[in-house]
């Protein structure tokens, strides 16, 4: 099986790509350079050259503070660029494996969120996710999303990784209270993702 995966730079690419490698698939590993999901004519160039069995959208604009002020950017890689995939995956018939997020929901709810719960997204990142999520459904292509939470790896930015280092630099840490979350290791993700495969 060939197995094109977006945000292949990403930390949850490049999990995707080592255990698809170690699995012994046909990896096609695209970061951003070399292939822009914004512009629905490189994706479906490329799909041409490539040939994917799969398709896994691990592409996402994840800094969601930053988001807020950057918002043009957010939508069209994270709600556009899916909306991309999904219109190139249904016209060639190959099936869309989607990394999203929690953060479709408010936070509202007290206990464990499900997949049929009602989503209300409440930031830009959010948002643009959810819209996302909408875009693959309206695609009418073969599907899969699955919703992540608190992603962290040994790669990249997270919130493990901060934690960590401020625990090294100070005394005390001061921490907000107001979230709660599950923090889900990238290889996780992969290891489940590889599961469908």
């Amino acid at each position: 099986m060939k197995i094109l995966i977006t945000g292949a730079q990403g930390q949850v690419g490049k999990e995707l790509v080592s255990i698809a490698n170690q699995r012994g698939f046909d990896v096609i590993a695209a970061g951003q350079t070399e292939l822009d999901i914004t512009q629905l004519k490189n994706i479906e160039s490329y799909v041409e050259v490539h040939q994917p069995d799969l398709v896994i959208n691990a592409a996402a604009y994840t800094a969601v503070n930053k988001a807020e002020e950057e918002q043009d950017i957010t939508y069209a890689i994270n709600r556009d660029g899916t909306a991309n995939l999904a219109a190139v995956s249904k016209e060639k018939n190959i099936p869309l494996l989607h990394i999203s997020t929690d953060y479709v929901f408010d936070g509202d709810k007290k206990g464990v969120y499900l997949e049929n719960d009602t989503p209300n997204p409440q930031s830009v990142y959010g948002q643009t996710k959810f819209a996302a999520e909408e875009a693959i459904i309206k695609s009418q292509c073969q599907h899969i999303i699955f919703r992540t939470a608190w992603v962290y790896s040994l790669r990249g930015a997270n919130f493990v990784k901060t934690i960590i280092r401020l625990a090294k630099e100070r005394e005390e840490l001061k921490i907000v209270t107001d979230q709660i979350g599950a923090p889900t290791s990238a290889e996780l993700i992969a290891d489940v993702t590889a599961l469908c495969l």
